[in-house]
């Protein structure tokens, strides 16, 4: 009994922290030691804001309205922190909603500032833009070095979902041709 009570609560702690009032936190791997990554409810909506010990936090606020999560592996969440170029020094994700869209948005390191900046996503169309326009109620996943970004429409009266991927660049995420 202790044991199911155990669980309950723990399910329910996870639950509530997922909700899109709540705060989410994770930690970074930087150059400078370890970063702590907060995102919260601001009056202008959610506020990301990342620390590295010794310096002033950075904050970019307004990056969304409400947080949502995506997936790598077996993780998910609204914040993931992943070295997807296996380079010591992680990445953040973070995916939020504006105006019943989804967004995606990656930090990388800037060794030249001493702190994270946004990198671009690169269509195959379009110029390239520091976050990824995503489909609101399905997946995004991230598998290695390579976002998945799944999306539906009604063309012609027919249902199509489609899969677009951005891979890594070394800088950024391109739109790959295997969509």
């Amino acid at each position: 009994m202790r044991l199911f009570a155990t669980f309950i609560l723990s399910a329910m702690f996870f639950a509530a922290s997922a909700l899109p009032g709540s705060a989410q936190n994770a930690s970074a791997r930087t150059p400078l030691g370890p970063a702590t990554i907060e995102a919260s409810q601001s009056e202008n909506g959610i506020r990301l804001s990342i620390a590295v010990a010794g310096a002033e936090p950075q904050v970019f606020d307004g990056v969304g309205e409400a947080l949502v999560p995506l997936r790598a592996g077996n993780r998910s969440g609204p914040i993931l922190v992943l070295d997807i170029d296996r380079d010591g020094i992680d990445e953040i994700f973070v995916r939020t909603s504006v105006r019943e869209r989804g967004l995606l948005l990656v930090f990388r390191w800037d060794a030249t500032t001493n702190g994270y900046a946004p990198v671009n996503f690169t269509e195959d169309t379009g110029a390239p833009k520091q976050y990824l326009l995503v489909h609101l109620s399905q997946p995004v996943t991230v598998n290695g070095n390579v976002v998945e970004a799944n999306h539906d429409s009604n063309e012609g009266g027919r249902k199509r979902l489609r899969v677009f991927r951005y891979r890594w660049d070394g800088t950024g995420f391109a739109q790959s041709t295997d969509h």
